[in-house]
């Protein structure tokens, strides 16, 4: 059987859907290719106050795509001023840093689970997804260096906010050809994105903030007590992105709320936003899946 577009029994079939997805996931079942080990293990390494980078080198160099990856970006001429060229994968890391090596390890790690068969047919939606989390980071850690704010995986939450759009787009992608299809609006994917996304992330042991904030960033206009939180910044870099993809629309922009509470002046913003179409350029070629 068939509906019209807006029936209300399609909305209430979707909101199945994403309901059933969300139970799923609250069982500790995710249904994509598990997050490649060395995520895992780099994540371990961050726990340990006195980390060094031969302890990323260890799980590192087990993918030896990955570690000639992160060799090439340490010479890139971004991170290599002097021009000597780095053949040991300890120093590439300590010159890259604890932050840049772990984005390029989640990056490879998205890349992993693209190339799955089942996930080719949505290369180009998910392309676009990619493109705008590098962005969206972008922000994120110019925010939280902007404001002198100490929050650990600003970087890294910009990076994996859409996760849950990434996980409803590979669910819708898997449906039965065989069954009737369940077709979700926009507006129910901007209501379910972030638990589902949130719920994803701590299925793959990210850190609890990080997971947090992506369940939080639905709700930019809540209010709370004490200083900026990882999700502020999160909110924040978003809406940063979309005034740099749209510069005529202004209300990205407008004073109070999440940016009154990280101190962030309109003249502040304007200056982020001029200063990232070249960095986020250089971000998405050093992290293009």
């Amino acid at each position: 059987m068939t509906h019209a577009p807006g029936d209300p029994a399609d909305r209430g079939k979707a909101e199945e859907f994403l309901d059933n997805m969300a139970a799923t996931l609250a069982r500790g079942i995710v249904e994509l290719p598990a997050f490649p080990q060395v995520v895992i293990k780099v994540q371990e390494v961050l726990k340990n106050p006195n980390y060094t980078a031969r302890m990323f080198a260890q799980p590192i160099s087990a993918d030896p795509l990955l570690a000639s990856r992160l060799l090439n970006m340490a010479n890139s001429a971004a991170f290599n001023a002097t021009g000597r060229v780095i053949i040991d994968l300890g120093i590439a890391l300590t010159r890259l840093g604890a932050q840049k090596v772990y984005s390029v390890v989640l990056a490879h790690a998205m890349q992993d689970i693209r190339r799955t068969e089942s996930l080719r047919k949505i290369a180009g939606p998910l392309d676009e997804l990619w493109s705008e989390s590098v962005t969206v980071a972008h922000f994120c850690d110019a925010v939280a260096k902007r404001t002198s704010l100490h929050i650990q995986d600003a970087f890294v939450v910009g990076l994996l906010h859409l996760m849950g759009r990434f996980y409803i787009l590979a669910r819708c992608a898997e449906q039965d050809p065989s069954k009737e299809r369940i077709a979700l609006s926009s507006d129910l994917v901007d209501k379910w994105h972030p638990t589902i996304g949130g719920a994803v992330l701590r299925n793959w042991q990210m850190s609890e903030a990080v997971c947090e904030a992506v369940a939080a960033q639905g709700d930019s206009s809540a209010t709370h007590a004490g200083p900026p939180m990882l999700a502020d910044v999160l909110v924040a870099g978003v809406r940063l992105a979309r005034r740099l993809r749209n510069p005529h629309e202004t209300a990205s922009l407008s004073l109070g709320g999440v940016l009154a509470r990280l101190n962030l002046s309109i003249e502040a913003c304007g200056s982020l936003v001029a200063e990232a179409e070249t960095e986020v350029r250089a971000l998405n070629r050093a992290l293009r899946p």
